[in-house]
């Protein structure tokens, strides 16, 4: 690691964020912070800083703090922990597979982090350091569900909830994992779902897709829910496809309206073996 030089302009500024316990921060704040310095002197410090490796530029006018001891070109900040900074503290979630990964559902390790948000975030997608970011839009209809859950000892983060974060993924399986990671984490989930609120949530999203997936899913893994008659009834005679990642193919499933385009056996040997 190379030798990081702090100079009395630097020294003051890190100071200040340390007091209010931020390690993240805007160009508007270090404008509060060092109200006698111009913009000129403000943009020069911060390029200064962050080519010596005491801040990390993670996207126009937002810097992270890199502490002193680690090194910064292999530095990342927790993707779950900068979420709320990149969205400017507006209404959002961490959701999908990204959401599956804090409630511990996962099989394939994470290679982006998916934000849901309330209004449209351009441009929807940004890198930081190799990472993808992801910003999805949801409607004010299909955006709730969200709690704070612990990610480590000390922090907390806005996450769908359990019974949300399926309702998502199944309402998109390309953004999930696929439909056979999906159903690997409803099954390893089943003791521990609210199935009464997991329909409630189907009821509040309105979304036919998520009905007959859910419902299927649910029959095919034998979990035993009186919410299977509900969904069943809830459905319309509409078809759609079982697994949105894979081509329109497979046996047309009546009773949940499915074209059925992945094997039953290859989900099930998914979750058994």
């Amino acid at each position: 690691m190379r030798y990081k030089y702090i100079s009395n302009q630097s020294n003051k500024l890190l100071s200040y964020f340390n007091e209010q316990d931020k390690n993240c921060f805007t160009f508007s704040e270090v404008k509060i912070a060092l109200p006698y310095s111009g913009e000129g002197a403000i943009k020069q410090l911060l390029s200064d800083m962050s080519k010596r490796g005491l801040l990390m530029r993670l996207k126009k006018g937002l810097y992270y703090v890199i502490p002193y001891e680690q090194a910064a070109e292999t530095f990342m900040p927790d993707w779950h922990l900068i979420a709320k900074n990149l969205v400017k503290n507006s209404n959002h979630y961490i959701g999908y597979y990204s959401a599956l990964q804090i409630h511990n559902l996962i099989t394939q390790p994470s290679l982006k982090e998916q934000i849901v948000v309330s209004k449209q975030i351009r441009p929807s997608s940004i890198k930081i350091k190799g990472v993808p970011f992801q910003f999805i839009y949801h409607n004010k209809n299909h955006f709730f569900g969200s709690k704070k859950i612990w990610i480590d000892s000390f922090h907390k983060v806005i996450c769908s909830d359990l019974e949300k974060t399926f309702i998502d993924c199944l309402f998109k399986p390309d953004y999930s994992g696929g439909i056979i990671e999906i159903a690997r984490a409803l099954f390893v989930s089943k003791d521990k779902l609210k199935f009464n609120k997991l329909y409630e949530y189907t009821e509040r999203f309105k979304s036919q897709a998520v009905i007959k997936r859910l419902g299927f899913l649910l029959e095919t893994l034998e979990i035993e829910t009186d919410i299977i008659e509900k969904l069943q009834k809830a459905r319309t005679k509409s078809y759609i496809l079982l697994d949105t990642e894979l081509p329109k193919t497979g046996k047309m499933i009546s009773r949940w309206s499915i074209q059925q385009n992945l094997e039953i056996e290859t989900i099930k040997s998914a979750i058994y073996t």
